[in-house]
């Protein structure tokens, strides 16, 4: 039972893939912007994988309706050159860093084979297909030709490494596509069923605020640039080829894992592994887009309802003022984001081996006649029709009961709203039945709970030995034990604010456990607490008492800095007095870092030569990120769990923000005045720098390295 239980656990399954994956898991690929142009070359390499992307010519983007599968050997594709639609422009002109995308995610494989282990799907349904049996389950990580009978023994590679090479190259590249890390890092999101942006961070944020409309409406916009890129023609194709051969190989092991079993009894029925895939990542696409349909259609239903308040509020004869212009401008923003929700998140299988197209619409899959209605959407007509009825009804109306007929606010309310009455009907053509109001738990805290409820069947002393955890070192050691006290009891709570809108949440966090270790006790070096912090955690993650406990890819530290985000109300003061600023992206935070880093690896560029660009300090990636306390068990956990993202992606989307700090998906206005707050700490910096080159070249040096590193 023990073994079995360790299986669903996801912090050891992760090691069981850890050798394979970190062998095949391309490098991230950045390039900067040079004269407005973006320019590809031999860039920092921004994480410590083992695996780097051959250097290919770019195939140009084609935007073309060409279905034609793509050569093996084919070059990367390039989407970064494409401009979207009018409303997400703004997204694709903002991609200043390039990364190399896997179309499917690597994680699919992992995560695909403890489905056919336990067979609850990405949504939480279960399949009615065979599973394998736990005796199965080490030979997909050993060639058929050292266990298979023949005819079927002659692979030399283990079905998973083949697997994770489809995806991730280096000998076939039609897996992979050059795109903006903005873009690409809300594809990941979605890809791990989180949501771009929480209900509770959304308020955190204000963007229900007018003031912060451009923000709110980029944040919406940026799901819809997801999938302009995922439906461009081409990467469709891509995505179809490689799922299709990925299919070949789960078909070849399925053929050899039969006739195992034929060999063995005869009895067990028969695997079906190409139907699995197919099943597994139908359910995928269907979490995927859900989670950003719903999300977009829900966050649009608040900005609706507020801007339609300010709306009614002004004066039937200020109908021509600047203000009702603006408001105007808005509703029609948000009918366009809906319009393009409803038509633009789907996420189609056609092509795919063992997909049966079905004869009803399935919403976010599957309708065939959605190009002829997008065509004949007709919705300014009906729009004019509705409102021209409803007008007529209300003057008739208002013969009997006067003014207030056409007048009162709630007649304009009315006709205000007719539009989405209109649009809310439509979506039932487009789209089909809504699904289900609640959404399903999200996978992450799905998995964890299977683990945790099959950890009951152990004793209480084998039951120790598990559970989900983080490593939290401190370092500051320069307050009280009463300041001290007070600084964990606040910093615990706010790692524990979240989860007020996730489904699941209050089952899970009883099971999320922060492990304290005291840098002071243990005799660190105070010169240097990450070094020390992780040569300790690179020993004790390993260890029969922490291993099953903790997360093997991060583990956390509060420094002197984060101690005053917390206990000090003046931290942000001289920042937060920017009104363009939002405020709930300046809170308490703890660095998170990253326990494999290896500086002289990161600092190599993608030749593998040493990169001295000094452009490029920038893009340095310090192997650490601060993260604000309430992201980590919402974001930082759920995401290196499902090994949808790194510490190098939540790195680029902080390093922008005046304190190099992870507050969640970042949109280019949101940013704007972070880069130009940093423009100037940098000119003022420069100047200091040399200034102590002629007083104190040591300490000028000193300066200059925390910068690299971001602590300045």
């Amino acid at each position: 039972m023990a073994t079995r239980l360790s299986r669903s656990l996801p912090q050891v399954n992760r090691r069981v893939f850890a050798r394979l994956s970190s062998r095949t898991t391309p490098r991230v690929a950045n390039t900067s912007a040079r004269a407005g142009l973006v320019t590809r070359r031999n860039a920092r390499n921004l994480a410590p994988w083992a695996c780097r992307v051959t250097q290919a010519n770019i195939a140009r983007y084609s935007h073309t309706d060409s279905g034609e599968s793509a050569s093996p050997n084919a070059s990367i594709s390039n989407a970064a050159d494409y401009r979207g639609s009018t409303i997400t422009e703004k997204h694709w002109m903002s991609q200043d860093i390039v990364v190399v995308d896997t179309l499917i995610e690597p994680q699919a494989v992992l995560n695909f084979m403890e489905f056919i282990t336990y067979g609850i799907l990405p949504n939480g349904k279960k399949t009615d297909l065979a599973l394998i049996d736990s005796d199965e389950f080490p030979l997909f990580m050993t060639p058929s030709s050292e266990w298979a009978p023949a005819p079927f023994n002659k692979a030399a590679l283990p079905t998973v490494q083949k697997a994770m090479m489809r995806i991730t190259g280096p000998e076939d590249l039609s897996g992979l596509c050059y795109i903006g890390q903005n873009i690409h890092f809300v594809k990941t999101r979605l890809w791990g069923g989180l949501a771009p942006v929480s209900a509770s961070r959304w308020r955190e944020k204000d963007l229900n605020n007018p003031d912060h409309f451009t923000i709110a409406h980029e944040y919406l916009t940026s799901v819809i640039a997801v999938f302009e890129y995922l439906n461009n023609p081409q990467i469709r194709t891509n995505m179809r080829d490689t799922f299709n051969k990925i299919s070949g190989d789960f078909g070849e092991i399925q053929d050899a894992l039969n006739a195992r079993r034929k060999a063995q009894d005869g009895f067990s029925p028969e695997l079906n592994l190409t139907a699995l895939w197919e099943e597994y990542i139908r359910a995928q696409y269907e979490v995927m887009t859900s989670t950003a349909h719903s999300w977009v259609l829900a966050r649009v239903a608040e900005l609706r309802e507020r801007t339609l308040d300010s709306l009614i509020a002004i004066p039937a004869e200020k109908t021509e003022s600047s203000e009702m212009k603006i408001l105007a401008q808005r509703w029609t923003d948000l009918i366009a984001v809906t319009s393009m929700a409803d038509f633009n998140i789907w996420m189609s299988m056609d092509g795919y081996n063992g997909y049966t197209a079905p004869s009803e619409i399935i919403a976010g899959l599957h309708n065939p006649d959605l190009e002829h209605q997008d065509k004949n959407y007709g919705f300014s007509k009906l729009l004019v029709d509705r409102v021209t009825k409803c007008i007529e009804a209300q003057n008739e109306a208002a013969i009997v009961q006067g003014p207030s007929a056409t007048q009162s606010d709630a007649a304009r309310r009315e006709r205000l709203s007719i539009s989405t009455v209109l649009q809310d009907e439509l979506r039932e053509k487009i789209r089909g039945l809504a699904p289900s109001p609640q959404p399903p738990v999200q996978p992450w805290i799905q998995q964890l709970l299977r683990a945790q409820e099959a950890s009951l069947s152990l004793q209480p002393w084998e039951r120790d030995n598990y559970g989900f955890g983080l490593a939290i070192y401190r370092t500051a050691d320069k307050f009280s034990d009463e300041q001290w006290a007070t600084l964990q009891r606040d910093l615990e709570a706010h790692l524990s604010a979240w989860g007020d809108d996730v489904q699941g949440a209050d089952e899970i966090k009883p099971h999320l456990k922060l492990h304290w270790f005291d840098c002071k006790e243990l005799g660190f070096d105070t010169a240097n607490p990450v070094t020390a912090a992780r040569r300790h955690y690179q020993q004790i993650r390993s260890s029969e008492e922490w291993n099953n406990k903790i997360a093997p890819s991060v583990f956390l530290l509060i420094d002197f800095m984060g101690v005053n985000s917390y206990i000090n109300d003046d931290f942000y003061a001289s920042i937060t007095k920017d009104k363009t600023l939002l405020k709930g992206d300046f809170q308490g935070f703890v660095l998170a870092v990253d326990p494999d880093f290896d500086k002289t690896v990161t600092n190599e560029s993608a030749d593998g030569t040493a990169s001295e660009d000094p452009q490029d300090e920038g893009l340095e990636y310090p192997g650490q990120v601060r993260i604000m306390g309430n992201l980590v068990w919402s974001e930082l956990y759920p995401m290196l769990n499902r090994q949808s993202v790194g510490l190098t992606n939540l790195w680029l989307q902080a390093r922008e923000h005046p304190m190099k700090v992870y507050t969640g998906l970042t949109v280019p206005s949101q940013i704007q005045p972070w880069k130009e707050l940093n423009a100037m700490k940098t000119h003022m910096m420069d100047s200091f720098v040399e200034f102590l080159k002629k007083k104190d070249p040591t300490m000028a040096g000193k300066v200059k390295e925390l910068r690299k590193e971001g602590r300045l």
